[in-house]
């Protein structure tokens, strides 16, 4: 929204393609660094990891800077995934032996994510995402700390080994979860919007295809470590919020002011640091199903135009994934890489939620436009994503995204997603193996 786009429209279809194909390959990354470190066993070698990760995002963070076209941000676009995929199996690794370095991940990793879908529509500068470049300000820190893990850590300390066959398991799980969600996601993309017959087929075929793959990974999991629970837990957390990140993204289109990111950060952790405290001693297995369930069915009495109903669903989202997710906790570090990725490649779930929001893209030329802002009626508002008239004058089309002002939601996505979070929910009842780390 603050910088021109001259190039022309399949190459900008190809380089938003790049961002969910980066997301696919920094999964793969982060179990197959685990993998790595745990067969190497030093936890100095993981904070390396991490630190040489977050280098990368620095020197992302300078590049972008520039002028750049669309083919070299998506090449960023795939550096800066797979620097996210070191820092996230090094920092397991490392950590996850402790239960306060698993509690810790499962809060950093819960929060953040929630927090950056509430970036979603800022005004940014030149970036290889949506949501912009991490802060400086976070980007020396993870440094800093990073460095100083691995200089203090006691060298003595390994990270302990991994079950036989349970890491060939993991990156088989991730490899073909995460391209079948990438596949299937692009295939619901395709859909008319709103979804006819057809569509809302192909969208519960695709849902269906997720669940019936995820069961027979989560078998190959527990067969190995009797760690699948983790996996369908994941699952739970990512489909329940597939309604409140559509929602997060309808807010960019609606007149009133945002809570800031830093703020659902805030609320984020604390929810997840409670349900993660309450499910410390005892299973809050169904508690966190329940809370999960409602989420998305609470679509049908809220929308994204009340603010404060969405804070309390985000909440409601954070202390549900404390609960389940501190109830199924694995023990093996590499099972538990591959669950945290989980949400993110959940892209089938962000698929249909994202494709309930009522837009088209156009092609519109105009040299010296008025304003970068322009109203048609009191219905349909159009951004135009060149900011200054020269940079526009310069462009040969403005992109113009149109949105109403009241996207219609659907109740289907909402009772398509309650559904699955209680079919993850009834598998990981019905599961024979459970793996629970012991207390620290």
């Amino acid at each position: 929204m603050r910088w021109p786009v001259t190039e022309p429209q399949s190459k900008i279809d190809q380089w938003i393609s790049s961002q969910s194909t980066s997301v696919v390959v920094g999964a793969i990354v982060a179990v197959g660094a685990c993998v790595y470190l745990q067969h190497r066993g030093s936890r100095r070698r993981a904070w390396a990891f991490v630190y040489s990760g977050v280098v990368v995002l620095i020197l992302i963070r300078f590049l972008v800077a520039e002028e750049v076209g669309l083919d070299l941000l998506s090449v960023l676009g795939f550096a800066k995934t797979i620097a996210a995929g070191l820092i996230l199996g090094g920092a397991v690794a490392a950590s996850w032996d402790s239960r306060l370095g698993r509690n810790l991940l499962i809060i950093g990793m819960v929060s953040t994510w929630l927090a950056a879908q509430a970036s979603t529509g800022d005004l940014i500068p030149v970036s290889t995402s949506s949501i912009g470049e991490p802060a400086w300000a976070l980007l020396l820190l993870t440094l800093i700390c990073a460095v100083a893990c691995a200089v203090t850590d006691d060298s003595e300390l390994r990270i302990s080994e991994s079950e036989p066959g349970v890491a060939a398991a993991a990156l088989a799980v991730v490899t073909g979860l995460a391209l079948t969600q990438r596949i299937l996601s692009s295939v619901v993309d395709r859909q008319e919007n709103p979804p006819t017959f057809s569509g809302w087929l192909v969208m519960v075929a695709s849902t269906l295809a997720v669940l019936t793959l995820t069961w027979f990974c989560v078998r190959r999991l527990d067969t190995t470590s009797g760690s699948g629970g983790f996996l369908w837990a994941a699952t739970a957390v990512g489909a329940a919020a597939t309604t409140v990140f559509a929602d997060l993204t309808d807010r960019f289109f609606l007149d009133g002011d945002r809570t800031s990111p830093l703020v659902i950060a805030a609320l984020a952790i604390i929810a997840v640091v409670f349900g993660l405290s309450r499910s410390r001693h005892r299973d809050r297995t169904i508690a966190g199903l329940a809370l999960l369930a409602a989420i998305p069915l609470s679509e049908w009495i809220f929308d994204g135009e009340h603010e404060l109903a969405l804070l309390l669903r985000i909440v409601a989202l954070g202390v549900g994934s404390g609960l389940l997710l501190g109830s199924v906790l694995p023990s093996n570090p590499v099972a538990a890489t591959l669950g945290l990725t989980v949400p993110f490649t959940a892209l089938v779930f962000m698929s249909i939620g994202q494709h309930e929001i009522e837009t088209v893209s156009s092609t519109y030329v105009q040299h010296d436009p008025p304003s970068t802002y322009v109203e048609y009626n009191s219905e349909v508002r159009a951004y135009v994503d060149a900011s200054e008239p020269d940079a526009a004058f310069r462009a040969e089309a403005a992109t113009i995204a149109y949105a109403y002002e009241a996207p219609p939601r659907s109740d289907g996505a909402a009772l398509l997603m309650c559904v699955v979070v209680v079919a993850t929910g009834i598998a990981l009842r019905r599961r024979s193996p459970v793996d629970t780390p012991s207390p620290d």
